[in-house]
Formats: structure tokens, C-alpha cells, sequence
């Protein structure tokens, strides 16, 4: 018994000497402790999830350069912005740009093909140009203008009854905000203005989705062979959630379907809530390159690409308004300057809004704007 428990450990000291040697010919920046297959020692206290401030913490004793092993995965994170340009650019971007594939997409069964996660190839520029030029595009985004004014009203309401209990409550200024945006995004993805308790489905639907993947699912990271028997109920989750997405999604895909046929013969209904271009309507348009199989998108991708669209979309421009407003605060000068501003170019009626077409002769609201 003796002897087989010298040569487990033998082998193992042995296995773990070829991995360091391995490790240092390969050159790799210095970064924490790490065990093979588990990874870096410093995810026993620490969580996936706050990488961000763990990361200033390791350039901070590193240097600008860090590596970092999640299992069999490994990363290294670039600080200094030279060394970022020198790595992107002088490395070249296929060989800087791909992501490794996720382990929570395969254990799911749910679709990479998104901009975010996508290899760097003929798929992600397609996704990616399809996205800017047919959505993002100044001509596209003028045409949600309607909505847009629509949306503004939303916020008034909201802010006024959040301040409905009395002079001094406190209003809730980041829901309203991440509110009435999730409202435009809506509207721009799907083409139709949905009234409050549609809209608050799908935001509750995408939020829950979003925490839970951030949350609960690093743990796939390691060893996903064995980590999903023994968190099974955490991939159970995950997969209701998105059912959950597809529920809400796929009719309103399908409506959008719809629409596009009967424009095509000239027969789709005009309403006030329906706009004539949507973020669903450029993916119905779709079709895959040949290392794809020259198809158009399956309904799983476009939920897929309709959930990173609401993702990236809500609380980034939310939070900017918030800090706006919060800055706007803390500078009354500037306050004053703004609200002079919007005085003297719209007057003083009792119009409460502002024309995007006003904003432009505003240079201080065109700044914020932009």
C-alpha cells in the first residue's frame, strides 16, 4: 500500500515539474499561484464575478501585464494601453481576436453565434456590420425619432410619480431611466410598441437572465465534465430562464414575420404602436456564410442576438444618464448654463420638451447628447 501511495505521489510531483517547465518555456507573464486542471488558487476566495476590481489589485503587484487560469482556460489581461496596441495590432487581430468558446453555451445548448462570442471571422463581421449599418446607422436611427419622443413622455411620467407620495420622497431616477430605455430598445429591436406589463416581462426575464449566468455559472469553468452532475440544478435554472427569453421573444418574432410578408405585398397595416423598421427585421434578412451552411438565422439565434442587444444597450445608457444628471448636480454653474441654454433657444412657453432638432443649436445640450 506504501508503495503505491510513493508512486501516486511521484507520478503527480512529476506531472506537476513537466507543467511548470512547460509553463516557463512557453514564457508566460507572471500572475498567482495555480494548480493544474483547477487553475489559480485565488478563485477559492474569490468570484468570477468580480474580476474587475481583482484585476487592479494583481497589475497593481504584477505589472500591467497578468495571467490568469480558470481551469484548463487561460488569460492574460493587458493594463497598459501600448502594450494593448502592440499585442492587437502587431500580433494581428485573428490571432488576438478570438474568444474562446464558452463552457455555459455548450452545456446549455444555446447558440455562439453573437457578436460577443463569435470567432473572429466572416460570421462576427457579418453579425457585427449587419448591427451598425442597418440599425446603428444615423439614416436607421432617425427613423425611431416617434419613439424616441414617445419614450421621453415615459420618463416624464415616471419621474413625476415617483415624487407622487410628496415634495420630499426620494425619486428612483436609475429605474426610470433603465426603464423608458428598455422601452426604446424595445421598440427599435422588435418594431412594435408593447404597452408596460410586455415590456416589464421582458426586462424582468432578460435581468434575471443576465445575474444568473453572471452569478451562478462560473463554476462550469472548471471541469464542466464533472461540474455539471454535481450543479446540474444550476444548468436546470439556466435553461428555464431561457425558455423563459424564448417565450417572450419568439412571437414577437414571428409577428415581425409576419409584417415583412405583408409589406412585401404591399398589405401591412399601419398603426400607430408599428414601426416600419426593426433590429428583427435586418436578422430575418440574414443569411449565414457557407462555413455556416448558406442558411438564413434560426429562431434560437435571433433570441440570442436580440437578448445581447437589450444587454448591451440598457444600463450603459442609463448609468451615462445618470452620471449626467448627478454631475449637473454637483455642478450648478454649469446647471444654470444648460438651463439658460434651453431658455434661450426654446423660450419661454410651457412646451415641457425639448425638438432633437433644437438640441443641435445647443452646445452644451448637443455635448451631453453625444
Amino acid at each position: 500500500m506504501e508503495t503505491s501511495w510513493l508512486l501516486l505521489s511521484g507520478a503527480l510531483l512529476l506531472s506537476l515539474l513537466v507543467l511548470r517547465l512547460h509553463a516557463k518555456n512557453r514564457r508566460l507573464p507572471p500572475g498567482p499561484p495555480a494548480v493544474p486542471l483547477f487553475g489559480n488558487l485565488l478563485w477559492l476566495r474569490n468570484s468570477a464575478v468580480q474580476v474587475e476590481p481583482l484585476l487592479l489589485k494583481l497589475f497593481k503587484r504584477y505589472g500591467p501585464v497578468v495571467t490568469l487560469r480558470m481551469g484548463s482556460q487561460l488569460t492574460i489581461f493587458v493594463a497598459d494601453r501600448r502594450l494593448a496596441h502592440a499585442a492587437l495590432l502587431g500580433a494581428g487581430a485573428v490571432t488576438m481576436a478570438n474568444r474562446p468558446q464558452a463552457a455555459t453555451s455548450s452545456l446549455l445548448g444555446v447558440s455562439d453565434n453573437i457578436i460577443t462570442r463569435t470567432d473572429y471571422g466572416p460570421v462576427w463581421r457579418l453579425l457585427r456590420r449587419n448591427l451598425v449599418a442597418e440599425t446603428l446607422h444615423p439614416s436607421r436611427v432617425r427613423l425611431f425619432a416617434p419613439a424616441r419622443a414617445w419614450v421621453r413622455g415615459v420618463l416624464m411620467d415616471k419621474l413625476r410619480a415617483g415624487g407622487a407620495a410628496g415634495d420630499d420622497e426620494p425619486r428612483d431616477v436609475m429605474e426610470a431611466f433603465r426603464y423608458t430605455m428598455f422601452c426604446l430598445l424595445v421598440i427599435m429591436c422588435f418594431g412594435e410598441r408593447l404597452d408596460e406589463p410586455a415590456v416589464r416581462a421582458i426586462q424582468d426575464a432578460e435581468r434575471k437572465w443576465l445575474l444568473y449566468i453572471s452569478q451562478q455559472m462560473s463554476v462550469f469553468f472548471f471541469f464542466p465534465s464533472v461540474t455539471r452532475h454535481v450543479f446540474r440544478g444550476r444548468l436546470q435554472t439556466a435553461r428555464a430562464l431561457h425558455r423563459r427569453q424564448t417565450e417572450l421573444f419568439v412571437p414577437l418574432i414571428n409577428a415581425r414575420r409576419e409584417y415583412k410578408r405583408l409589406a412585401k405585398d404591399g398589405q401591412a397595416p399601419e398603426r400607430e404602436t408599428t414601426f416600419q423598421h426593426s433590429y428583427v427585421d435586418t436578422l430575418l434578412d440574414i443569411t449565414l456564410p457557407d462555413e455556416e451552411g448558406h442558411r438564413p438565422l434560426t429562431d434560437d439565434e435571433i433570441v440570442r442576438l436580440c437578448s445581447e442587444f437589450f444587454t448591451a444597450g440598457t444600463d450603459t445608457t442609463s448609468t451615462g444618464l445618470q452620471w449626467i444628471m448627478a454631475e449637473l448636480v454637483k455642478n450648478p454653474a454649469v446647471q444654470d448654463r444648460l438651463y439658460a441654454e434651453i431658455k434661450a433657444t426654446c423660450g419661454d412657453g410651457d412646451a415641457e420638451a425639448v425638438s432633437e432638432e433644437a438640441v443641435h443649436g445647443m452646445p452644451i445640450c448637443h455635448t451631453l447628447r453625444r
